[in-house]
């Protein structure tokens, strides 16, 4: 979903205000779940690169890790979880890629194939060609029956299947604290992607959940805002500071 729809809620007005709500938040709090866009406490990297790209880059062992939106799923213990894709699904990446490729990649834009995704970049395309090329690249995409979704200077082409962040996000904490995991785990959620609404949404009234965003005039499912990754970094330390006194 978009975090532009009408049906978001406009919540925090100022940017970073969250120390007294934290506080608040986590006080007797037993358990904690931290869940992000990229020892007590559990952590979950929720991401739209590959699962396997996103473990190697962050590099941390012994936490989960969600891939593609939430398609695949790689456990501390080696389990995994995969969603069914449709029986097509290889044979439309394979068309989509071929037409992409014979149309608009071009002029430094890209295709990153991602396995049960892909995405289609195009920032390093001139400003005056990037119009026509995400376009074009939009109709191509949703013309092969895909889900389109906007990234920064990147279209994400993702299978029509029922599956996003939220309901990995709700996977993943029903796997590791059970289906009564509210009753008794703090959760904390920050992403800075339109795809991150959809966990958000679905944590509303069990979660702290943060926006990282460029601006505060911004509609989002997010409790507070954040203007940055680095006041992003600022607020999982106060966390720390804070949990580590309850």
């Amino acid at each position: 979903m978009s975090s532009t729809s009408s049906n978001c809620e406009f919540l925090s007005p100022t940017f970073d205000c969250y120390e007294e709500y934290l506080k608040t938040y986590l006080r007797s709090s037993a358990k904690l779940a931290i869940l992000l866009d990229y020892d007590g406490i559990f952590l979950a990297i929720i991401s739209g690169r590959n699962v396997n790209n996103v473990k190697e880059i962050v590099g941390i062992e012994k936490i989960t890790y969600a891939g593609n939106h939430g398609l695949e799923v790689l456990y501390p213990d080696g389990t995994t979880y995969v969603h069914q894709l449709p029986a097509e699904f290889n044979d439309q990446v394979k068309e989509v890629i071929n037409k992409l490729k014979g149309t608009v990649v071009r002029d430094g834009a890209w295709i990153e194939d991602k396995g049960a995704s892909l995405t289609f970049h195009f920032r390093a395309v001139p400003e005056n060609l990037r119009n026509e090329i995400e376009q074009t690249a939009h109709k191509i995409i949703e013309d092969a029956n895909f889900k389109v979704g906007k990234a920064h200077c990147a279209l994400e082409a993702r299978p029509k299947v029922e599956w996003n962040k939220g309901k990995v996000a709700l996977l993943i904490l029903n796997k590791e604290f059970g289906e009564k995991w509210s009753e008794n785990v703090k959760v904390i959620f920050a992403g800075d992607d339109t795809t991150d609404e959809d966990a958000m949404q679905a944590l509303k009234g069990n979660a702290a959940t943060f926006r990282i965003a460029p601006s505060v005039d911004i509609e989002t499912h997010a409790v507070k805002l954040l203007s940055s990754t680095e006041a992003a970094l600022n607020m999982l330390k106060f966390v720390e500071k804070i949990f580590r006194k309850c």
